[in-house]
């Protein structure tokens, strides 16, 4: 009985190994290609003359390949910006990028290469407004790795207590970051990327 088996699985490996073969790829690279998982991050301090700041971003994954990609914080305009490792790295290898000079990195993420196909990798973030006078924390931004999207944000009065949802107008295609503001002196509850 066992023998009849031999053939056929002989007969699957052998299609398997041509399909790989014409793809370009070998199992182990197949293996490799997947979703990073069980990735950890870590931001470290730059030394650049006499000057030192925290933004310096790792990432280290238990499986697939990845770059790192960093949420960085320009601390004395408050504007905030995503910045991307160029160099991607098979599991266990660590991916590290640096914030431009001075700069702090707030997130760290790891970014599967090559990327997925549908909207992936968002991250958002709240920066400052200043009108006339007043300054808010009020302009919330998103940025992907994939796909074609906009932004919501969940605003906050602070004089009613009251909630409210404003949708972006602009659709964006990844990695280009998009914004909106809350109403004058309003801040940012919460933000995300949808779909467009």
């Amino acid at each position: 009985m066992t023998k009849n088996w031999i053939p056929g699985i002989s007969a699957i490996v052998g299609v398997l190994l041509v399909l790989f073969a014409t793809a370009g790829v070998t199992p182990a690279a197949a293996s490799t290609q997947a979703t990073p998982t069980g990735c950890t991050t870590s931001v470290e301090w730059v030394q650049q003359g006499s000057s030192y700041w925290y933004g310096k971003g790792n990432v280290t994954c238990a499986t697939g390949r990845y770059k790192v990609k960093n949420v960085c914080r320009n601390q004395q305009t408050g504007d905030a910006y995503v910045l991307y490792g160029t160099q991607a790295v098979n599991a266990p290898g660590t991916a590290t990028v640096t914030c431009y000079s001075g700069n702090v990195a707030e997130a760290v993420h790891a970014v599967e290469d090559p990327p997925a196909t549908g909207l992936t990798g968002c991250v958002t973030w709240s920066q400052w407004v200043l009108q006339g006078n007043n300054y808010f924390y009020g302009r919330a931004n998103a940025q992907c790795d994939t796909g074609r999207y906009r932004i919501r944000v969940t605003c906050h009065n602070m004089q009613t207590g009251q909630n409210y949802v404003i949708t972006g107008s602009q659709i964006v295609t990844a990695p280009t970051a998009t914004t909106v503001t809350c109403y004058t002196g309003n801040v940012v509850q919460s933000a995300q990327a949808i779909a467009a």
